[in-house]
């Protein structure tokens, strides 16, 4: 009797049984992933899928879900070793796992019909799938997959992407695919992972550790083992032994010469596409590498969103730097140099040219770096760093060099240096023309109006002036700078209609050139001249539409930052704080990566959203981490000085000093008229709000008459100048004077017509301050609106059984929300999930409640929270 004669079918009615060859054992010391476990067994498709190099725990992970199977569901466990296997042979495994007959036909066909006459659901699992293209294994699931077993579900992990029509499959919901972005370990289970191995490690060890490693579970197993806590910066630059030879016994062995010749050249690479894989690596054979290493062995990491550019995978590069004694590819950089200028991608052309040790050729470049490329990612602050690393006389050789280090240094607001900078321009005078002579001035004055802009010294107009009336058509960029900066100094002055124009202009030239990058320099001026004439919601579309045309066109650096800070300000304002808060910490990460002094805006944003929810413990710290951050990027005080001595007042104020507040507005205005100054980048109403806090802090101070009297000289001023947004706070903060002051009638007048400004305006923030400040006068006056839903949103009240609007809670609408989920039990990750928020958001609200509370832990929180009826 043969083999298959003496396997039978289980009985339709047959309980499913578990398999003959039983799960292997977990490994000691797993950590579960049930982030990625309840993905996979909720996904309910056809294919489950997991892609990626070795040590990424994808057996581990199939075996968690295969214990997790329901009641009902039998597995099947094949663990094929990366090794070839034949149909014929997978089709003998599971007919004697299952203890079914196998008929005649063919391997293809007794799968098919094996697989058709299941009855209860099956789960196979194929571990370890073939690492070398296996192509009848391949072509054989394929059509397994195709034809689609309805109780049969595959869950298949490897190496390498099987070559199946996986686009079909996904179109059709049948695809659930798990790669190795998604197996990286996060922060959580970073930090699940060292308390089980009872490891502390500081949060930027740990930053550091997940960005070597890309969250590879065996690269951090590795780099953790056999060392303390103490030494692991050393290994994290050097590596350990175990994890090199783990990479060459996994990953490396058996690589095919040119392949292995193709990662050495690419570690050294920031980032490649097949256009240069096929200049680096001898034509076609590097776009054969290219593919191979991003379908066969899914070695790469891609960097945008189309799938064109990509970078090896980090702990790889890392690895093959190191075998290679950290010795550079000096052609290859020098091919890779030749490829991007030939691009005028200038800044990976000088950079490559530095690897391959051609300094005189990375000068030649750079003559080239335009003031718009500086603009990008964080290149400004490379180019101040090459001209660190790089001999100064080079660095100084030319007119264009000096004035592109000029602009640079101003990007990065270190303008002490820009003067001596600008001397160097002397040695190139006279020039051999007049024409050529006049240019040179008139470059030389953009950048000295620019610099005497970012001073505060009215000086610059005349400069820049003079500068646009000198300057050739060719000089067009530096003619946008000028604009910018006639701009600025306009709204500085208070005199709108003139930015307004200079603005236009500007931003019709950046367009007539297709510059989107000059574009959203202006844009960004654009915005705060919409926001203090109270175009709101003009100025939020256009900050979203630029936004969404940089990445497009691949352009990022300090203009993104500008204008997602200026979103979250607006967002704020508007009263979406939860956007508002995740925007602006979005901007000033982004900003202090590229080293932009405008991230000064967003700490004072964010500084405005603590004050707002009464936080002034986190206020307090962001007023104290923007003036390190200042000084740490070398910012002349001039350009913070002023708008830090204004928030320190402001939070005086809100401290219940309203004398130190005062005495604050004082310094400040003095400082301003003594100096002749005029108002810093992104504050250009700066000394008409000192007055408002002035006004604000008199009134505190019960002397409302006097303070009535400064708020409607103020609200003249912001009418002729066109101030509508600080006009609409003067309007509030002069109602509630005037009821102070006794004049209970004119208060309420005054009253509707501030809200009605207000809700025009779309500013709910002053609205939710004034509500705080005077809830029971707020009610009476806006009874019947306050009965509306959208009102109660626009306030953040919240509505009680009775109709009436609980305000007993110190507790914010989300921050009830979020302690609510704690309550319950919730991780911060699935507070995260279910309230679609980020971690970091729910680890601050969080913070914030027990500050409020005045507690130490949540339990706390939720046990008095519940004793005041503030949960449900």
């Amino acid at each position: 009797m043969s083999q298959n004669e003496k396997i039978h079918v289980l009985h339709p009615n047959a309980q499913p049984r578990q398999p003959d060859n039983p799960l292997p054992r977990l490994p000691a010391g797993h950590i579960d992933r049930p982030r990625l476990a309840r993905r996979l067994l909720a996904g309910g498709q056809r294919l489950s899928l997991l892609c990626a190099p070795a040590g990424f725990g994808k057996s581990v992970l199939l075996n968690e879900c295969a214990r997790q199977a329901e009641p009902g569901v039998q597995v099947i466990w094949l663990d094929l070793h990366g090794q070839p296997l034949a149909p014929q042979e997978l089709l003998a495994r599971l007919a004697g796992i299952l203890r079914m007959a196998v008929g005649d036909g063919g391997a293809q066909a007794g799968l098919e019909q094996l697989l058709e006459h299941v009855e209860q659901p099956l789960w196979i699992f194929l571990d370890d799938y073939p690492r070398q293209p296996c192509a009848e294994l391949d072509d054989c699931l394929d059509r397994l997959l195709e034809r689609g077993a309805p109780k049969v579900r595959w869950w298949i992990g490897g190496r390498r992407r099987p070559a199946w029509n996986l686009p079909r499959l996904l179109l059709q919901g049948e695809l659930q695919e798990v790669d190795a972005q998604s197996l990286a370990l996060d922060a959580g289970e970073l930090s699940h992972l060292l308390e089980r191995r009872e490891l502390e490690l500081s949060d930027d060890l740990r930053e550091r550790l997940l960005e070597h490693s890309s969250g590879w579970p065996a690269g951090i197993g590795l780099l953790l083992l056999g060392g303390s806590a103490d030494d692991l910066e050393l290994r994290l630059a050097d590596g350990t032994p175990m994890l090199s030879e783990y990479l060459e016994r996994e990953v490396l062995a058996g690589l095919p010469a040119c392949l292995r010749e193709a990662l050495d050249i690419l570690a050294h690479m920031p980032r490649f596409n097949a256009a240069l894989c096929e200049h680096l690596l001898e034509g076609r054979d590097g776009v054969d590498a290219l593919h191979a290493l991003q379908r066969d062995l899914l070695f790469l990491e891609n960097l945008d969103n189309r799938g064109d550019w990509f970078r090896l995978w980090r702990p790889l590069a890392n690895v093959l730097q190191r075998l290679g004694g950290r010795r550079k590819p000096l052609q290859a950089h020098l091919r890779a140099c030749q490829w991007f200028a030939s691009r005028g991608e200038v800044r990976e052309a000088v950079e490559h040219a530095l690897h391959a040790e051609q300094p005189e050729t990375a000068i030649s470049l750079l003559q080239r770096y335009g003031n718009d490329q500086i603009m990008i990612d964080r290149s400004a602050r490379q180019f101040l760093q090459w001209r660190e690393e790089l001999p100064g006389e080079l660095f100084a050789g030319s007119p264009q060099l000096i004035l592109r280090n000029a602009w640079a240094l101003i990007i990065c607001a270190r303008l002490d240096e820009v003067d001596a900078c600008l001397q160097n321009l002397a040695r190139f005078l006279p020039q051999p023309s007049a024409r050529c002579q006049q240019q040179l001035l008139a470059h030389y004055q953009t950048v000295t109006g620019m610099l005497q802009r970012q001073r505060g010294l009215p000086s610059a107009r005349r400069n820049c002036l003079e500068a646009l009336g000198a300057l050739n058509e060719h000089s067009w960029a530096q003619r946008i700078l000028c604009l910018q900066s006639l701009a600025q100094q306009a709204m500085a002055e208070g005199d709108l209609d003139t930015a307004r124009g200079h603005v236009q202009e500007g931003l019709r030239l950046s367009r007539q050139h297709g510059n989107r990058l000059f574009e959203a320099l202006l844009s960004v001026e654009n915005i705060h001249l919409l926001g203090m004439r109270g175009e709101h919601e003009r100025a939020l579309i256009l900050a979203e539409q630029i936004l969404q045309d940089l990445p497009a066109s691949g352009q990022q650096g300090p203009m993104m930052a500008r204008l997602r800070l200026l979103r979250g300000f607006l967002l704020a304002l508007r009263g979406d704080d939860e956007k508002a808060r995740e925007e602006l910490e979005s901007g000033v990460a982004a900003a202090e990566r590229c080293s932009d002094a405008y991230l000064l805006f967003g700490y004072l944003s964010r500084f405005l959203l603590a004050i707002a929810e009464g936080d002034l413990a986190q206020a307090q710290y962001l007023l104290c981490k923007a003036e390190r951050q200042m000084q740490w990027l070398q910012v002349p005080q001039v350009f913070y000085r002023d708008v830090l001595q204004l928030s320190e007042a402001r939070l005086c104020l809100e401290q219940g000093n309203p004398e130190s507040a005062l005495t604050g507005v004082r310094q400040v205005l003095r400082q301003l008229d003594e100096q002749s100054l005029l108002a810093p980048l992104g504050f250009y109403d700066i000394r008409l709000r000192t007055h408002l806090l002035g006004a604000t802090a008199t009134l505190r101070l019960n002397r409302p008459t006097d303070a009535v009297a400064e708020l409607r000289t103020l609200l003249e001023d912001c009418r002729r100048s066109g101030y509508h947004s600080l006009g609409g706070e003067c309007h509030l903060l002069l109602a509630e004077a005037l009821r102070l002051a006794g004049l209970s009638s004119e208060a309420d007048s005054e009253l509707l017509r501030a809200v009605a400004e207000c809700e025009r305006l779309g500013m709910a923030q002053p609205l939710r301050a004034l509500q705080r400040r005077q809830p029971n006068w707020l009610g009476n006056c806006l009874a019947q609106r306050l009965a509306e839903p959208r009102w109660q949103a626009l306030l953040q009240m919240e509505t009680v059984d009775n109709g009436e609007t609980r305000q007993d809670s110190p507790l914010s609408s989300r921050e009830t929300a979020v302690l609510e989920l704690i309550a319950q039990g919730c991780s911060n990750r699935e507070i995260a999930e279910r309230l679609r928020i980020s971690l970091h958001t729910v680890k601050t609200h969080a913070r914030r409640i027990n500050v409020k509370l005045g507690l130490e832990r949540r339990t706390q929180a939720v046990a008095m929270a519940k004793a005041e009826g503030w949960l449900t």
